[in-house]
């Protein structure tokens, strides 16, 4: 892998100008010269929700959702202080109306700057639509963030091997608790088999989520773009 053209696929990517891409965004202080750039957009609109709502397809919408999740989920299991994007907790896609204003049209940044859409929030309790699949999922998580010592501060945290370039192995460890966490990036369902020591001694571990035993001495199942926060038993 080479670091020019592989910032160029993930432009392409991202910006949606590449076949199959789901991800709406646009390049910001692009180099015509290099072809250096970066890129601007919503969180909602990178992963999808954007083009699944303007084609009017409910799988597409309900895999985009999914990926949204599961990137909020990594970013709350990294050390430091997570934050969450104005918008991003109901999934707010990008406003292409900053292109009006003269002030604002040469800086792309706007696209993610858009007026709160208030009028959303209404739809946080009603299970079928964007906002209520992504509210609850996301204050879940934050919630647990704040409430499990796992996450404090002082945690020893690493990367797991998990022997799959598309799922991505984190481990957690606060005084006698331990976590592991399974992140799929990959548009396809992914089976792997941990080595980890703390792993293959035993111990018992339960879904953050579901609250639900999970066997982390078997090979674990990560559907696409899906994720696991499991902590052992204390």
């Amino acid at each position: 892998m080479e670091e020019v053209p592989h910032k160029k696929f993930l432009n392409e990517y991202f910006t949606g100008r590449m076949k199959g891409s789901i991800s709406r965004g646009e390049l910001y202080n692009e180099d015509l010269v290099t072809g250096d750039a970066r890129f601007c957009g919503t969180t909602a609109s990178m992963c999808g929700i954007e083009s699944a709502g303007f084609e009017q397809n409910p799988e597409k919408m309900k895999e985009a959702i999914t990926f949204d999740i599961m990137l909020h989920a990594y970013m709350l299991m990294q050390s430091g202080i997570p934050m969450l994007y104005s918008g991003d907790e109901i999934g707010q896609v990008n406003d292409y109306t900053y292109k009006e204003d003269s002030e604002k049209r040469e800086d792309s940044r706007y696209i993610h700057r858009g007026k709160f859409p208030w009028k959303l929030t209404e739809n946080i309790k009603d299970a079928k639509t964007v906002q209520g699949k992504l509210f609850p999922a996301l204050s879940k998580l934050a919630l647990l963030r704040k409430e499990e010592t796992i996450f404090a501060g002082e945690a020893n945290v690493w990367t797991l091997e998990t022997r799959n370039d598309s799922v991505l192995g984190i481990g957690r460890r606060m005084g006698e608790e331990l976590s592991i966490a399974l992140f799929n990036f990959y548009d396809r369902k992914q089976e792997i088999e941990l080595l980890a020591e703390e792993v293959l001694a035993g111990n018992e571990f339960r879904n953050l989520i579901t609250g639900e035993r999970v066997d982390l001495t078997k090979p674990v199942a990560l559907e696409r773009h899906s994720f696991l926060w499991a902590k052992r038993r204390t």
